[in-house]
């Protein structure tokens, strides 16, 4: 449904084809199986959901909102810490795990699980934890604290948390190299950083329909709405770029595929027979099929871009700025287009339009380093070396 979701899901289950993997998830674990009859791996491993527990204490005699609030202080033995809600309901599971089981590595998804360090702590002080950075959050804050959406203080709070994670955690997975250098920095140099980018499952057959046509009918912008670097590229694009790129191709229609809203500050000026706002789909195999381009105009951001190696899987031409296809290992004009100001980007999609040689060609160099680097198997191989290796996991 979003890029944080794949890659907490596929590095999952590349875990359990090295390893014997415990997982502890929110979803239905019903649901959640149903993916087994194309991720086979996932059969063998222990999946334990919030929604099966139910927790009967003293607790439960207070009104909701208290009992939340003095729940999750008493779990994380701090008083003065706001409650976590997504805590308070793994808590019973990991500390029944914990127990009665022996992990050789803990793997924290996202930021908020950091608050289970010192609960896994009480168990077990030499066991070895791993945060999952899907983003260098400092960076979020600052774009954030540019924008006046946060306080110089709450900037401060993001940049002292991730610049003593080598407190916490032992070893930190990171999307791009440039996210690594930082959390490097940031942690002196007493952390282990190791790069596990986000990949993509590879087709067996690529989706170029669009690509090939002489006219071009469509482009494709894919992404979650509710994203403020999504939302605020998309607003950028739509203002800025596609009224000048439909002077030239007046038949054009931009595909805006993804999940939730746009925050209302972005949402103007978008409802035009130009542009469709399709939502959430099923499968977005057959959108990126009728799109001749793939756009991804991020300004503001910190990892590595999902929807870019979706499209690069697909055979779809990406043209992107450079913050959006940070973290990916491209050649500018081989497998990708950079475009960084208004008029690179308009000259430089309306030259892909006229040009259907161009765009095969860069469609199949695409595919071929989304195979070759960012296939989920290769970087899942990789991912058991260093825990082999680095952390001594038993394979």
């Amino acid at each position: 449904m979003n890029g944080g979701v794949q890659r907490c899901f596929h590095i999952m289950h590349q875990l359990a084809k090295h390893f014997e993997l415990t997982a502890i998830i929110h979803q239905d674990r019903k649901i959640f199986l149903k993916c087994v009859d194309e991720f086979p791996a996932l059969k063998k491993a222990k999946i334990y959901s919030t929604k099966d527990v139910q927790v009967k204490d003293a607790f439960n005699l207070l009104p909701s909102k208290l009992e939340n609030a003095l729940r999750s202080r008493w779990y994380q033995r701090e008083l003065n810490r706001p409650a976590d809600g997504s805590l308070i309901k793994y808590y019973p599971i990991l500390t029944q795990l914990l127990q009665q089981e022996k992990f050789d590595v803990i793997i924290l998804e996202n930021i908020a699980t950091l608050n289970a360090v010192k609960i896994i702590r009480r168990y077990n002080k030499e066991i070895e934890i791993i945060y999952n950075a899907h983003n260098v959050d400092t960076n979020l804050a600052k774009a954030a604290f540019v924008r006046k959406e946060i306080s110089s203080k709450e900037l401060q709070g993001y940049q002292d948390f991730e610049g003593h994670l080598y407190k916490t955690v032992n070893a930190i997975f990171t999307c791009s190299k440039d996210d690594k250098r930082i959390f490097e920095e940031m942690n002196k140099y007493k952390l282990k950083v190791e790069v596990v980018p986000n990949g993509v499952s590879i087709p067996e057959k690529k989706y170029v329909d669009g690509v090939t046509q002489q006219m071009p009918r469509f482009l494709i912008f894919c992404g979650s709405l509710w994203s403020i670097p999504n939302a605020e590229g998309l607003h950028w694009f739509c203002k800025k770029i596609w009224p000048l790129v439909l002077n030239e191709f007046p038949n054009l229609k931009l595909l805006v595929v993804g999940i939730g809203e746009l925050p209302e500050r972005y949402s103007e000026a978008y409802d035009t027979p130009s542009t469709e706002f399709v939502g959430t789909v099923d499968d977005v195999k057959p959108w990126y099929n009728k799109a001749a381009i793939s756009v991804v105009p991020l300004l503001t951001g910190s990892g590595t871009r999902l929807k870019i190696l979706e499209a690069m899987g697909m055979g779809v031409p990406v043209v992107s700025t450079s913050i959006g296809a940070e973290g990916i290992e491209y050649t500018d004009g081989k497998e990708i287009v950079i475009a960084n100001t208004e008029s690179e980007f308009v000259n430089k999609t309306i030259d892909l339009l006229n040009n259907k040689n161009r765009r095969e060609k860069l469609s199949v160099e695409a595919s071929n380093l989304a195979a070759s680097q960012y296939d989920w198997n290769v970087i899942g191989r990789k991912m058991a070396s260093f825990l082999n290796k680095e952390l001594k996991v038993a394979d």
